[in-house]
């Protein structure tokens, strides 16, 4: 039974997808994935606050651990913060699953700090500063937009990168 081709074929797909969910370059194949791909490409790194009422539901609500977004108005507001916090913003998407009405990121953030930035262990001077941090985020969709997600990122890896703290 192993040997069967329908049993090979399976396996072959199975593993060819698992290697690309491992790229370091993973491309949204989806309209969902598309969406939010675009969220960190466009509104994020190309500094697009425009585009947010076409990829977000007027009621979002966005989860960030210590405080929530909600509505459009409040996710301009953090899309303008993340402006003036950072000169430069570049995110890779390393993996991107969907089920559903899900879609789960893995991301590297790079950036270059123009302000203050803030984290749930205080606020800095980022000014000049480099700062690296990974992250996962989980988004609910509805309707071709984005709904709600929940974000988990590595504060504690960003404030060292950008030599805020220093490891022992």
């Amino acid at each position: 039974m192993p040997n069967s081709p329908i049993v090979l074929a399976l396996l072959w797909l199975g593993l060819a997808g698992s290697l690309q969910a491992q790229s370091e370059s993973v491309a949204a194949t989806t309209r969902q994935q598309k969406i939010v791909v675009s969220y960190f490409h466009d509104v994020l790194d190309g500094r697009r606050v425009d585009l947010v009422d076409q990829l977000f539901q007027p009621d979002c609500v966005l989860h960030f651990g210590s405080r929530d977004v909600k509505g459009l108005s409040e996710v301009h507001g953090m899309a303008e913060r993340v402006n003036a916090s950072y000169s430069k913003l570049a995110t890779q998407v390393h993996d991107i699953i969907e089920s559903g009405d899900r879609v789960v990121v893995r991301i590297t953030h790079r950036a270059t700090g123009a302000g203050p930035v803030r984290s749930r262990l205080g606020t800095h001077d980022g000014n000049g500063k480099t700062f690296e941090w990974d992250a996962v985020v989980i988004f609910r969709m509805k309707d071709g937009k984005i709904a709600e997600d929940w974000v988990t990122r590595d504060e504690l890896g960003m404030l060292l990168s950008a030599g805020f703290l220093h490891a022992n």
